[in-house]
């Protein structure tokens, strides 16, 4: 909502950033989710690009429940709005392809 946000503006550079993160497939090696396949991205590298959606959480790992440690992980849903601009920014570009080749 509207009325919930301060100091709104565009995110600029939204294709760079979006260029700058790579997509991963990978295996768990801990928690719950041990030995399943599963995509997404590098925790560590988005915080290069866009630290606003990395967050730090503790979570209880290993075969211990007391062994609690703290891992960096990923706001994926934040990420919706530099793909909004990224895609914006294709666009002018695609739409200067097409008049170029129109003329």
């Amino acid at each position: 909502d509207a009325r919930l946000k301060d100091n709104v503006k565009t995110i600029d550079n939204g294709l760079d950033k979006i260029m700058k993160l790579r997509g991963v497939e990978f295996d768990w090696n801990a928690t719950s989710r041990k030995g399943q396949h599963d995509i997404g991205v590098i925790a560590q590298e988005v915080e290069e690009v866009i630290p606003e959606v990395v967050r730090e959480k503790e979570f209880k790992v290993g075969e211990f429940t007391d062994n609690k440690q703290t891992f960096k992980t990923v706001d994926y849903e934040k990420i919706v709005g530099v793909l909004i601009e990224a895609i914006k920014e294709q666009q002018v570009q695609i739409d200067e392809l097409k008049t170029k080749i129109g003329e």
